[in-house]
């Protein structure tokens, strides 16, 4: 068995996690894995005798500086630093056959220290082993002086980048102006999906709200609710966010004024509360959207404000026929109706996506280590 380490730090969310976890499943039929994982967020990790899980001590992204924060209020940003490489060298069982780390150097530039710090000290003890890049298909562009730099990183360190994404619906050049310089070690895998379900249940008149893994984008949930008595037929059920306060909840709450409204904290079984509903309305994060394609579920997206990519992705799935794009004005109750209703009578394209890059990444990385 080739054993191999893997690194994902979130920030926002847990888009990167949920896909580095289904990835990493997949190698686990043929390798050991050891995962290292940085984030508030956790989902279940996986349960594998060839597999072990470090979670490192948190670092918030705070918004308002786009610096850290450290959720311990009694500790600095210097002890957790410290904290997490002391963590990361109790963890480390080398020699490693290969590293594959989540969206760097594309992005957590921010975490590069601690990220070369792992790089030497593996491949210190294991050789010149090769490191992969999984990385999503659309990028926040950046600047061409940053472009270079993430070239040269990926010139000097990356082996392969697996593209989590269908060049037919969206490619990394759309996003990434220096895409020439590194084309050679492109390898598109399609979206690292989750299995679709084995049977289609019978749709039920609800429409799913859901909020994602963060505390954005409560401007939908409220115009879901205002919506709601428009539509006396359809159940409304809305999933708010894991971060959402509780305070936030019952704000919510407060505003219902129809009886066809169900406000859950926590959805658990997401896509299979998907794969029975007659719609999906959701800021178009990368799992839900993942989640809409494989249950075929007709979808509202409407696009976090503070992230392009998104924005991005969703326009392209829109021009394809698999979601309908929101934009801010369309939260206003009488439009978010209609809006809802040319949803639900427009018949879901036929055509597919490539969507099993869990296990094309998989296989690509144990040819390259099996020497083929």
């Amino acid at each position: 068995m080739k054993k191999i380490l893997y690194y994902c730090q979130s920030l926002v969310g847990i888009g990167h996690l949920t896909a580095s976890l289904r990835i990493a499943r997949e190698l686990l039929a043929q390798h050991d894995v050891d995962f290292i994982q940085g984030g508030l967020d956790t989902p279940a990790g996986l349960e594998h005798g060839g597999y072990r899980n470090l979670k490192l001590p948190a670092l918030l992204h705070d918004e308002d500086t786009g610096g850290f924060v450290a959720p311990d209020a009694g500790a600095s940003l210097d002890e957790v630093w410290r904290a997490r490489a002391q963590a990361i060298a109790a963890f480390l069982r080398p020699p490693y056959d290969a590293i594959v780390i989540e969206f760097f150097p594309f992005g957590r530039r921010r975490f590069r220290r601690e990220i070369y710090a792992l790089f030497d000290a593996v491949r210190a003890a294991s050789g010149a082993i090769p490191i992969f890049c999984s990385v999503r298909e659309v990028l926040i562009p950046a600047d061409a002086r940053t472009e270079r730099k993430i070239v040269a990183m990926i010139e000097r360190d990356i082996h392969t980048i697996f593209v989590r994404g269908d060049p037919a619906i969206v490619a990394l050049d759309e996003t990434f102006a220096e895409v020439d310089s590194i084309r050679a070690k492109l390898v598109y895998t399609g979206y690292v999906a989750p299995e679709a379900p084995g049977a289609s249940p019978p749709r039920q008149k609800t429409i799913l709200v859901s909020q994602g893994g963060g505390d954005v984008g409560r401007e939908l949930l409220r115009a879901a609710v205002l919506t709601a008595p428009a539509l006396p037929d359809y159940r409304f059920v809305l999933a708010a966010g894991s971060r959402t306060p509780r305070p936030a909840i019952d704000a919510l709450k407060a505003e219902v004024r129809s009886a066809n409204v169900e406000i859950v904290p926590f959805l658990p079984d997401f896509q299979k509360h998907l794969s029975e509903s007659a719609l999906s309305i959701s800021l178009g994060g990368d799992n839900t959207l993942l989640d809409v394609i494989t249950t075929r579920t007709p979808a509202l997206a409407y696009p976090y404000q503070g992230s392009s990519e998104q924005g991005l992705r969703i326009a392209r799935l829109a021009a394809a026929g698999f979601v309908h794009a929101l934009e801010p004005a369309d939260l206003e109750p009488a439009r978010l109706r209609s809006r809802i209703g040319h949803a639900l009578a427009t018949p879901y394209p036929e055509r597919h996506i490539a969507a099993d890059g869990a296990r094309r990444t998989a296989e690509r990385i144990s040819a390259t280590l099996a020497g083929r």
